[in-house]
């Protein structure tokens, strides 16, 4: 019998917790099973991802050059051509998934490739913008002109189904995928560049303050640095890096709080900590909080997404989202720890597994 097409659009590869996703998606799920998949990306910073998906499904990547001025023009104008033939012919696919939430050409490009069109949300459309900015994004977005829509937790349903009251499709929760075997492999890793000697807090994540609040973390870290022995690892960069440099700087934490990078394989560092802080402002889900719990380390976390959730049944300490916040939840679990809990990631993943099945035919 001959396979069914479908095509996901992505925008880019490159470091981050949505691409880790999107690769777990494609390598973990039923799809390959029932169709003849093709992977539409923007461009690629991450080579790694790429030769990783490259065995899976057929990759098509618009800018094979430079991602510089040209290189995006050129991208710019590829996908309009695209869209264009794509709309002026017969639709070529099964079913198609935009699989960022956030783009507005390949929103366009999914609904004219597939009647069965899905859009994955990957974070509460209402946190953290203004009426203008939510008018801006559902115009450009168009949401409710998906078929159906895959969110990635209950809070950004929650969000969606605000926005969009009347929507006639259909709207589903369905986490990302733990490839619990493979972090569990990669936590075991030797680590060479840091020493674990004293209780240690991690947090894994893009240097972007006004979303991922790592200043927290460090404020807290110097409200707490004068009344108990700890350390702090911070693994990620990006544009608020120089300003965390600063702030270490500032507070002479440069024996308590380590900047050490984006790391391919972050895992190998997070196993071997004491507690994950999730200090961030607002998530689609925060799939890193479900990496914490297979390589069993405790969570600290503020009420983000369905963090709440994960913390009531007993994997860490809830706090609120702010400096004080974090300062209590770290101060806390120096104070009196936390049980370790087991977490079942199979049982997890077949229920995302049932999930996608049902919705994408």
């Amino acid at each position: 019998m001959k396979k069914k097409k479908l095509i996901i659009y992505f925008s880019k590869l490159s470091i981050g917790g949505m691409e880790k996703a999107l690769v777990d998606f494609i390598k973990m799920s039923n799809l390959r099973k029932n169709y003849e998949v093709t992977l539409y990306i923007g461009y690629v910073l991450e080579k790694s991802y790429l030769e990783e998906l490259n065995k899976y499904v057929d990759v098509h990547v618009v800018c094979k050059g430079k991602w510089n001025v040209v290189g995006k023009i050129l991208t710019y104008f590829k996908m309009q051509l695209d869209y264009w033939k794509l709309k002026m012919g017969k639709k070529k696919y099964d079913c198609a998934i935009c699989y960022t939430h956030h783009h507005h050409i390949l929103s366009k490009l999914t609904r004219v490739s597939s009647d069965n069109s899905i859009c994955f949300v990957h974070t509460d459309l209402l946190k953290s913008r203004t009426k203008e900015e939510l008018n801006k994004l559902k115009k450009n977005l168009a949401f409710d002109k998906f078929a159906k829509i895959i969110c990635v937790s209950y809070c950004a349903k929650d969000a969606f189904m605000q926005i969009y009251p009347n929507y006639s499709g259909k709207v589903v929760v369905a986490n990302n995928y733990i490839n619990g075997q493979d972090l569990i492999a990669k936590g075991k890793e030797k680590v060479d560049d840091y020493t674990f000697n004293k209780t240690t807090f991690i947090n894994i994540a893009r240097h972007l303050d006004y979303h991922k609040h790592i200043s927290y973390i460090i404020e807290a870290a110097n409200k707490l640095k004068n009344d108990y022995d700890f350390q702090v690892l911070l693994v990620g960069d990006g544009v608020d890096h120089g300003m965390y440099e600063e702030l270490i700087k500032k507070y002479q934490l440069d024996n308590v709080v380590t900047l050490l990078g984006s790391k391919v394989n972050p895992y190998k560092y997070l196993s071997k900590s004491d507690a994950f802080v999730f200090s961030s402002q607002f998530e689609g889900y925060g799939i890193v909080l479900d990496e914490a719990r297979v390589l069993n380390v405790p969570i600290i976390t503020t009420d983000v997404a369905d963090a709440k959730m994960i913390i009531n049944d007993g994997y860490g300490i809830l706090c609120e989202n702010s400096i004080d916040g974090v300062y209590s939840g770290m101060k806390e679990f120096l104070e009196k720890g936390f049980p370790k809990k087991k977490f079942d990631y199979n049982r997890f993943n077949d229920k995302i597994t049932k999930t996608i099945d049902e919705i994408v035919r």
